[in-house]
């Protein structure tokens, strides 16, 4: 089958919680809801955004695409983790024959990872603005141009590509969960005039961070710490099950609990995450000459009752919970108070449903367009 724009793509975001599931149709400002679903899975299936039993993984969603009665083969998937490292890097401006070799020089000076063991991928970023102002001599001057470098360890990758066969599927694009946000948000914002922003997606395990500058990611992190912080605090302080310390975290506990404990123990577990979030806004401040206006919080941590407003107060920022779904059109067939609760949840897997196969041979097509449109000037 020959794969384009029109083909549809069935979007899996499988996280250290649960697989999620999505497609849509139609074009971008016009989407529909095709499908939606989620299935949670066992603790420790995943782990540190690898997935530690393919085996429990893969039935997990072959139950899901089951349920949902999902017959799309063609699959896009999102990594995201410690093993996942996003730079931004200057490289000379060089022809695109010979930028692939030359990135892959480069790239090895800044992979933290055996250059062995990762996939490497990058993004010419244009219309950015300047960062870190560098002293040449007159003779070491040379024209550089910005590149997004994404260096991916094979072993995150290989383990949900394992998965989605096992499933039956077949892969076709694999994403990052941080560039999944943006797709999200795009959906519905004309991310190029929010000047700067951050998206946050407080998961479980991590909390994944990108801050845009006027629609273009400058700065990502994966921050390994998220929800599971506080689970496990109520835990160890009502000596509860999981299932019942998840239930504390959203307001609902037996009366005998005092209401101020249970909320200050959710506060001070969210002190690490706050502590990464000041680090990462002032390192962006400082290279970037400009200041985060506005979060959009995601993630399953977007959950707990007044989060937003401790991320607001502690920040001195404006928190905005996005719910992906806002500008996707929503047929009767579904429940949409459930969708409204699990929205949330959801902006990595609406932001991967709203890929499309030649995505990145339509940006080349444009950079080129726009090179020869320069050249004419």
């Amino acid at each position: 089958m020959f794969l384009s724009a029109k083909t549809p793509l069935l979007a899996i975001d499988i996280g250290s919680h649960s697989i999620k599931v999505a497609q849509l149709e139609g074009d971008p400002g016009k989407f529909e809801l095709k499908n939606f679903g989620l299935i949670p899975l066992e603790p420790e299936a995943v782990t540190e955004g690898v997935v530690r039993d393919e085996d429990l993984v893969a039935d997990a969603l072959t139950r899901l695409l089951a349920a949902e009665k999902i017959t799309n083969r063609h699959a896009v998937v999102s990594v995201s983790g410690e093993a996942v490292m996003i730079k931004k890097i200057k490289v000379s401006v060089l022809p695109e024959e010979e930028l692939a070799d030359a990135i892959q020089e480069e790239a090895e000076q800044y992979i933290p990872f055996d250059i062995d063991d990762v996939r490497i991928d990058y993004q010419v970023l244009e219309g950015l603005p300047a960062f870190e102002e560098f002293d040449l001599d007159e003779e070491e001057e040379e024209e550089k141009q910005d590149i997004l470098l994404v260096a991916v360890q094979n072993e995150i990758i290989d383990s949900r590509l394992g998965v989605l066969a096992a499933a039956g599927l077949k892969p076709v694009i694999v994403d990052l969960d941080v560039f999944a946000m943006v797709n999200a948000l795009a959906n519905s914002r004309k991310v190029q005039d929010l000047g700067s922003v951050a998206l946050m997606d407080l998961g479980h395990t991590f909390t994944h961070l990108n801050i845009l500058m006027d629609g273009i990611s400058t700065f990502t992190r994966d921050i390994p710490v998220g929800g599971a912080v506080c689970t496990q605090n109520l835990i160890s302080r009502f000596q509860i099950e999981p299932k019942d310390a998840a239930a504390f975290k959203y307001g609902v506990f037996p009366e005998e609990v005092e209401k101020e404990e249970v909320v200050n123990i959710i506060l001070d577990s969210f002190d690490g995450v706050i502590e990464e979030l000041h680090k990462a806004f002032e390192f962006f401040s400082s290279t970037s000459n400009s200041q985060v206006e506005k979060i959009f919080l995601v993630g399953g941590g977007a959950l707990i009752p007044g989060v937003d407003g401790l991320i607001a107060d502690r920040m001195s920022v404006p928190v905005e919970v996005f719910d992906p779904f806002e500008s996707i059109k929503i047929p009767s067939t579904f429940d949409k108070k459930s969708l409204a609760h699990m929205a949330p949840m959801s902006a990595v897997a609406i932001g991967l449903a709203s890929r499309r196969f030649d995505y990145l041979e339509s940006m080349k097509e444009k950079n080129q367009a726009k090179k020869k449109e320069q050249k004419v000037k």
